[in-house]
């Protein structure tokens, strides 16, 4: 069993009904003789089993496990982890897909399945979540302090999901389980159903269990969100000249109706061997597809600084209020209410996972388990990202003073719409910016040896190699053939009709033109103007091989009638990297006014390569003061690692549109090093009673090498198509030390593209550096108490400071993402065979990113999601020993997700996901 937490219990047996967790004897009296076997169940029985495993266990760890053989808690993992003090998750559509641990996000935490590590579609290292039902998963343990056994790459925490093994139950077991869920948005109600089947033969030398689970949703995400806030701008009309400089403009305003069609479906199987009682062989393998086909039907506002009207300028220089009016521009072009028809958000991932472990027991003292795994994911949407724009020439009005912002069309409201004739022709394009597969091959090699000596107790030791290589890559095609709104659209081919946007916020247009995006490109193609999508020449590949090796040893002593127990060691890990791209260069650039030339303007593309290599030494120590029976003290001091992104260590750089307003790239840097930090914890466990306890823990953790992204100007020939200055920095705010250009960091690079006659431009580059520190430090306290009447309740808080450090003499200063405070409040109920709960989560406003990668140029401001708290409610029955009916609910408020710029005032996005409603049966056998 993995060791969990008693809050991750309490949970998990609040979220539905209880444990069910039968004698450990069970099994041998079964053989021996015919007698009654009695199954412990309930709350308190599995609270008190949590308290003897978090009280043998030396890390500082929290979890949550499967309340019964199949039986999960939550949509799925990512929703119940977040239960746990310290943890917070980032959703999608409503749903949670990945985790942030002690203010430190989801790249920086390990996920592991059984002991190994998992592909993922994302491009970084983010696990999703997402993909995984929950229904085969027996437990996950969030490990925050390292052991020298445990893999690296969390500086957040490790994370091990745990799944089911058929020699974990005697005999033959059976559960399935069927549900409807209902969404509040879209109004409609999918099946959801699993079952899992275990038995064992051959006098138990033998076990197969065989899982699968299948899960539709039909999701509406109703959503309002701009681009990015513009900094600096100069607003003007060709009738006024300047309105007001220097002023915050957001770059694009969009209300859209996602509608979503998911389907989730998980199978796996295990067989188990025992030729003897001293080897156990396991072979297991899992198939997880996930599919989300996704359209987006969207009122969207383009908005330029030269065809402003009238505006209204807040303190802090954000335009909250101004208007969009044609034949007022002075370059930019006539403002238009545009249609946008888009597939962009579709998820085709299938993520494959197969294994083989032995575990021999030597002789009485040693014990070896021998691993050896290999996982894949692909996320397959070749050719099915389509983004299509008919629009019509008008006037709108943005308003931003109240706390939903909004734009007035003319024409559009009370559900009236202009004429249908006046659609035009606009941008089309086909394809997907980013599709990855990712595989991930482990060889593992652990012993144990265990000592009959009073103090020193066991040592561990073992080996891994992993290697890993994930290539990402963008396939894209546009075409501009009726770009400028001159075009008269076909009603009729497109199938162009009113839509109006179900249970839409309140107060904001609801009703606007929509029609077949896939038509409009049947139209193009019998126009001879095809959108056809190709792999553009920006891919990249990142092999890495990690070679590990630790050993760690355990002591126990009595310092007087106090009980001490220790362990310490080190990994030792070698890292060698090699990274491959195609990059094509910029070869034109494309004149402002002129909106007929967004061909692509690159140079036949290159091939890049590198290496880079380094090695860490990770030690850790672990020491638990057991004060009294009742009362621990614990401390660990260790470091930790976290590698880079592949995305930041892809040698590729890729550029904006190439017109001259808008000179803007980002790209990585192959060279990157990893985080590392030193961490200490000290927590204090008091169980003042069998069923309860309170904890409190302080953590801190430095963090060297932080990578931070900088901007700076970068030289790119049009002639021979290449970089002139080596990636490197040259404007005042690069770090001094950072400059890719080592051996002339002084370079006037302005002044050399003046040199140069106009046969090169100057790009204004974002890319990744190593160099800053970071200093984390927060504290979190639980509190779990059950009364005798059958009432529990279960509260945490966690609370987290960070202390901002620079390299060199710059005043370059930098923010964490995902770093914030969180609370839990759960209340729930047992009694005989009622269960229920009501659920808080809590997560405080965080800096979510920095907008690096804005529509027209990245701005580098700060985006911040707003303090978000769900409730969610369940309850259940148990009809016999053998069946049980529940009822579930999840963000019943409809509670709403807000991110906000710099200022208050500067909306990003606001999504509504609504609530779920769930009922259904479950059988047992």
């Amino acid at each position: 069993m993995a060791k969990r937490s008693l809050l991750g219990v309490a949970i998990a047996a609040a979220l539905h009904s209880p444990i069910v967790l039968a004698q450990d004897s069970a099994s041998q009296n079964v053989k021996d003789a015919p007698v009654e076997i009695i199954e412990v169940r309930g709350i308190v029985s599995s609270l008190k089993r949590a308290m003897a495993d978090k009280k043998e266990n030396l890390a500082v760890s929290d979890g949550i496990a499967a309340e019964d053989l199949g039986k999960f808690p939550d949509l799925n993992v990512a929703e119940s982890l977040q239960r746990i003090t310290g943890v917070s998750i980032d959703r999608n559509g409503g749903e949670g897909q990945q985790v942030t641990v002690r203010g430190f996000g989801p790249q920086f935490n390990t996920v592991l399945v059984n002991g190994r590590q998992l592909a993922t579609d994302a491009a970084g290292r983010a696990f999703n979540f997402d993909i995984l039902a929950a229904d085969q998963i027996t437990g996950a343990s969030i490990y925050k302090s390292a052991v020298a056994n445990l893999q690296s790459g969390g500086i957040g925490s490790t994370i091990n999901i745990s799944t089911a093994r058929p020699f974990n139950y005697d005999g033959f077991q059976a559960v399935g389980m069927v549900k409807g869920m209902y969404e509040s948005l879209s109004e409609e109600t999918a099946p959801q159903a699993s079952f899992l089947v275990s038995n064992t033969f051959a006098d138990d030398k033998v076990g197969l269990l065989l899982a699968a689970s299948h899960q539709e949703r039909q999701v509406q995400i109703n959503r309002i969100q701009t681009a990015g806030w513009r900094p600096g701008l100069t607003l003007s009309n060709r009738n006024d000249g300047i309105i007001a400089d220097n002023v915050y403009l957001p770059r694009n305003w969009d209300q859209l109706v996602d509608q979503q069609d998911r389907t989730r479906t998980n199978v796996s199987l295990v067989a188990q061997y025992a030729p003897s009682d001293d080897v156990t062989i396991t072979l297991d393998g899992f198939v997880s597809k996930f599919e989300v086909d996704s359209q987006v039907t969207d009122l969207a506002s383009w908005f330029e600084p030269d065809r402003v009207g009238s505006a209204q300028i807040s303190d802090n220089g954000t335009a909250i209020q101004f208007t969009q009016e044609i034949d007022l521009h002075q370059g930019s072009g006539n403002p238009a209410s545009d249609f946008v028809s888009s597939s962009r958000g579709v998820r085709d991932v299938t993520t494959e996972g197969f294994g083989i472990n032995v575990e021999w027991q030597v002789s009485d003292a040693l014990s070896a388990t021998f691993d050896i795994s290999n996982s894949t994911a692909e996320n397959d949407i070749a050719g099915e990202g389509r983004f299509n724009v008919v629009g019509i020439i008008n006037n709108y009005s943005f308003d931003g003073t109240g706390s939903t912002p909004t734009v007035a069309h003319d024409g559009f409201g009370n559900g009236q719409l202009p004429d249908i004739s006046l659609n035009r022709l606009h941008y089309n394009d086909l394809g997907n910016t980013q599709a990855t597969e990712d595989e991930v091959t482990e060889y593992k090699a652990d012993f144990t040896y265990m000592s009959d000596s009073d103090v020193f107790r066991k040592a561990d030791f073992g080996i891994l190699l992993s290697e890993r290589e994930k290539y990402v890559y963008q396939e894209f095609g546009s075409q501009c053939a009726f770009c400028g709104y001159a075009t008269p659209a076909p009603v009729d081919a497109l199938n162009i009709r009113p839509f109006t946007a179900q249970n839409f916020f309140s107060g904001l247009i609801d009703t606007w033109y929509t029609y077949d995006g896939d038509a409009y490109l049947d139209f193009l193609a019998s126009q001879g103007a095809p959108v056809i999508p190709t792999l553009q020449p920006n891919y990249y590949n990142i092999e890495e091989d990690v070679t590990a090796l630790y050993a760690q040893f355990e002591f126990g002593y009595d310092i007087g009638d106090m009980p001490l127990t220790m362990n310490f060691g080190a990994r030792y890990e070698e890292t060698d990297v090699a990274v491959s791209a195609v990059q094509a260069f910029i070869s034109d650039v494309v004149p402002t006014t002129d909106l007929t030339l967004f061909a692509n303007r690159f140079a036949p593309a290159n091939d890049i390569t590198g290496t880079s290599s380094y090695s860490n030494l990770l030690p850790s120590l672990n020491v638990k003061l057991e004060v009294q029976e009742d009362m621990l003290v614990r401390f660990s001091r260790y470091d930790s690692l976290t590698r880079p992104t592949m995305a930041q260590m892809s040698p590729a750089t890729t550029f904006n549109e190439p017109r001259r307003q808008n000179l803007q790239a980002s790209g990585g840097n192959p060279g990157l090093q990893p985080f590392e930090a030193e961490n200490w914890d000290l927590s204090f466990e008091w169980y003042y009673s069998d069923d309860s306890v309170f904890s409190f823990a302080f953590f801190s953790k430095d963090v060297q090498n932080f990578i931070v992204t900088l901007s700076g100007n970068e030289i790119y020939s049009m002639t021979d198509r290449s970089p002139l200055n080596g990636y490197r920095c040259a404007e005042a705010n690069c770090a001094e030390g950072l400059s890719l250009d080592a051996q002339n960091p002084d370079r006037d690079v302005v002044a050399e593209t003046e040199e140069l006659n106009g046969e090169s431009e100057v790009y204004t580059v974002t890319r990744p550096q190593n160099g800053e520190t970071a200093t984390v430090n927060g504290y979190e306290i639980a509190l779990t108490h059950i009364w005798d009447n059958g009432f529990g309740v279960t509260a945490n808080a966690t609370v987290v400071n960070s202390d901002i450090g620079v390299s060199g003499d710059t005043a370059q200063t930098f923010a964490l993402p995902g770093l914030g405070d969180s609370q839990n409040l759960i209340v729930f109920y047992e009694r005989d065979a009622f269960q229920a709960r009501v659920a808080f989560n809590n997560r405080e406003s965080f800096l979510f990113a920095l907008d690096n990668t804005s529509v027209g140029g990245a701005t580098g401001e700060p985006v911040t999601t707003e303090t978000y708290g769900q409730w969610d409610v369940s309850a259940s029955y148990d009809i016999n020993e053998n069946f049980s009916v529940f009822f579930e609910g999840i963000n019943v408020t409809e509670e709403e997700l807000t991110q906000v710029g710099r200022f208050p005032d500067q909306v990003y996005s606001i999504e509504d996901n609504g609530s779920r409603y769930a009922v259904g049966v479950r059988g047992s056998f």
